[in-house]
């Protein structure tokens, strides 16, 4: 029987790269559209090189069973990123329904009603543009892996017993671990699934318990510094206009505040994964 072909768009990313090993690992005829050909490519992938703000050859989309849009240019690097972005998501629909192809949109918990950033807002605008009858659009919590977001945190963890705790960290934390995110997607194509679906743990930690956990499991005392929402949100602002870098953006810190817990146990039970807790996928990390 011969397996599927899928695209995967944003390959370059920690979440893109980790599908297309993942999914040549399972013998999958991979094409990996990326901003720039890595050097260690995985013989066997085909490498097209991809950007959001053009179109994409028409020819790549043909023989092609499954997409898996994951390409998202960012509003810090690029003031009009939020038309270029539900432009190129749009074009990508275009040619899956020309071809016959299953789409899966990797969207964020930042994306919900009363999201204020760029990133939040421009996910949703993405989500609408597909048809919830026939497609997939996924919502993951925070993804642990060896990259990332949560890779970054163990880092500064590692690094420092000083750690700034933004807004008192009071924020709700739903994480799935990276393979268990492959496990979705994979059940979710395979199985045919359509809809929007929240994927994370069902239960949410604070951010404050979240870094403690990172620290308990690397033995180390950490000493919060506490940054109110509001200042850290003014500094952001002012390095961005003078073109300074900080560890962290305004969009970022936007995330931050309007961070929401989801139920996300109904959603799970679709694609028959039992996924690791925030701990159990540390410790996978970490090991």
């Amino acid at each position: 029987m011969n397996k599927p072909t899928i695209i995967i768009t944003g390959a370059n990313g920690f979440i893109g790269e980790y599908l297309v090993n993942s999914f040549f690992r399972k013998g999958w005829k991979v094409k990996a559209l990326v901003h720039s050909v890595p050097k260690n490519r995985l013989e066997g992938v085909e490498y097209i090189e991809y950007d959001l703000e053009k179109s994409p050859n028409a020819n790549d989309f043909t023989s092609v069973d499954y997409l898996v849009h994951g390409a998202y240019l960012r509003f810090e690097n690029n003031k009009n990123a939020n038309e270029i972005n539900l432009r190129g998501t749009k074009i990508l629909i275009g040619l899956c329904r020309k071809n016959n192809i299953k789409s899966l949109f990797i969207s964020s918990f930042s994306a919900h009603k009363d999201a204020v950033s760029h990133y939040g807002k421009t996910k949703m605008e993405c989500e609408k543009a597909f048809d919830l009858s026939k497609d997939i659009v996924l919502r993951p919590g925070l993804v642990i892996g060896n990259k990332g977001l949560a890779s970054e945190i163990i880092g500064r963890i590692k690094r420092s017993n000083l750690f700034p705790l933004i807004g008192g960290g009071s924020q709700p934390i739903q994480t799935i671990y990276i393979e268990d995110l492959y496990l979705v997607i994979e059940s979710a194509l395979e199985k045919n699934i359509c809809g929007l679906f929240h994927v994370a743990e069902t239960e949410a930690i604070t951010m404050k318990m979240f870094y403690q956990e990172i620290a308990s499991l690397l033995n180390k005392k950490i000493i919060f510094i506490p940054f109110p929402l509001s200042f850290l949100f003014f500094i952001c602002k002012i390095s961005e206009a003078i073109g300074a870098k900080l560890p962290v953006s305004s969009e970022s810190v936007l995330g931050l505040k309007h961070l929401i817990k989801f139920d996300t146990k109904n959603d799970l039970n679709k694609f028959g994964i039992t996924l690791k807790n925030h701990r159990e996928s540390l410790i996978e990390v970490l090991k």
